[in-house]
């Protein structure tokens, strides 16, 4: 037999499950595809959206930069995080968002008619400031789905979920306070939800107090839940968007006047059931630390302890904007940590760190000091997810 003829007969002898635990100790997403392309039996077994979900959890996705975006200017502004990443969104992504209704991304009056809400998987959650209907867009598809507003007197946040295995499936949370028929706002907080598949808009939660978000709050994500910071700094409010249920936690006294972000850590085969600890990264002292969050005992509140510490970055700061270190302390915040890279704003600059080898890089001379940043990643290629256009 040729050694074409085989290899074809081994891999046809392979079933997909036996594959995909295969693709599973692939070391990226990027291994993955090219694999996946080396014949048809490989990518039928690649293309399952339980199978995606899997390597997602355990590998993290893509990230390809971050958006920003102006409220006065016709349009965001990517910022790459690699020329490789660069030369992806130039190949394959319009990220000034220019298939989007309305007149796409310009507007009159000088501004912008969308402004964005959240991002998360490569799609990117929008509000459109006349209508108040939202969007759900994706740069890399070119493709847009238009939401109706939320029925409620008052949004005060939104958050975005998406599927991880399939870039048709998501779903958006509103949370909500209503007027109480005299002028005024409830005492009460409601979680509101929407997919696509879905005509209205549903009742999922309600918080007996009004929860005050802080001003322009975005959603965190991880363990299962979305998570708001709320007014004063010295908690976050959650949402469980398996059991749809909130709770109040109370942050660490270090961490109530930083900026911080929530983080996955380690393994999840069941898709994040929000058991485990919660992970908080913030920047304090010119160094990266971790905290770690654990329930102790049944009463739902959360013990803290801080896990990990990184280098001091004051140096390598002060080298990068060639100012004194002592500038530094106040106008560092933290923007969000996607696929291990912790980004953060100092004054109008954008910077990122590795969190694995620690290494610090100004990413753009772009002027941030007023813009709403995102980090963006690619959960999959476009065309890897769609098997009727390539014959799979």
């Amino acid at each position: 037999m040729a050694p074409t003829a085989a290899a074809a007969a081994v891999v046809a002898a392979l079933s997909d499950d036996l594959l995909r635990e295969v693709f599973l100790l692939l070391p990226t997403a990027a291994d993955l595809v090219r694999a996946s392309l080396a014949c048809k039996p490989f990518l039928r077994a690649a293309r399952n959206a339980g199978f995606l979900r899997r390597f997602r959890r355990r590998h993290g996705p893509l990230l390809l930069g971050c958006l920003l975006h102006h409220a006065d200017l016709p349009a965001p502004v990517f910022v790459p995080s690699s020329p490789a990443a660069a030369a992806a969104a130039r190949a394959d992504g319009d990220f000034s968002l220019s298939f989007l209704p309305h007149g796409s991304w310009l507007g009159g009056g000088g501004g912008a008619p969308w402004r964005f809400l959240d991002c998360r998987n490569g799609r990117v959650l929008l509000k459109n400031r006349g209508t108040q209907e939202l969007a759900v867009a994706d740069p890399l598809a070119w493709s847009c789905v238009s939401l109706s507003p939320p029925p409620a007197a008052r949004a005060v946040g939104y958050g975005l979920v998406a599927d991880d295995g399939d870039s048709s499936v998501f779903r958006v949370f509103c949370i909500a306070q209503d007027s109480d028929g005299d002028g005024g706002v409830s005492s009460e907080t409601r979680a509101m939800v929407l997919s696509p598949g879905e005509l209205s808009w549903a009742d999922v939660a309600v918080h007996p107090h009004r929860l005050n978000l802080t001003t322009a709050s975005r959603a965190m994500q991880a363990n299962g839940s979305l998570y708001w910071t709320l007014e004063g700094g010295a908690s976050v409010v959650a949402l469980n968007t398996a059991t749809n249920e909130f709770s109040v936690l109370e942050l660490p006294p270090p961490l109530r006047q930083l900026s911080f972000d929530v983080v996955e850590k380690g393994e999840d085969e069941d898709g994040g059931g929000g058991g485990g600890p919660l992970y908080l990264l913030t920047m304090r002292g010119f160094c990266v630390e971790v905290w770690a969050g654990a329930e102790d005992g049944g009463a739902g509140e959360l013990t803290w302890a801080r896990v990990e510490k990184s280098v001091r970055f004051h140096k390598a700061m002060a080298m990068l904007q060639h100012d004194s270190v002592e500038m530094y302390h106040h106008g560092l915040v933290v923007v969000g940590v996607v696929a291990g890279v912790l980004f953060l704003r100092h004054w109008n600059c954008l910077l990122s760190i590795d969190l694995e080898t620690m290494k610090l890089r100004k990413l753009s001379d772009e002027d941030c000091s007023s813009a709403s940043i995102y980090p963006y990643a690619m959960p999959w290629p476009p065309s890897f997810l769609n098997p009727a256009e390539h014959g799979a």
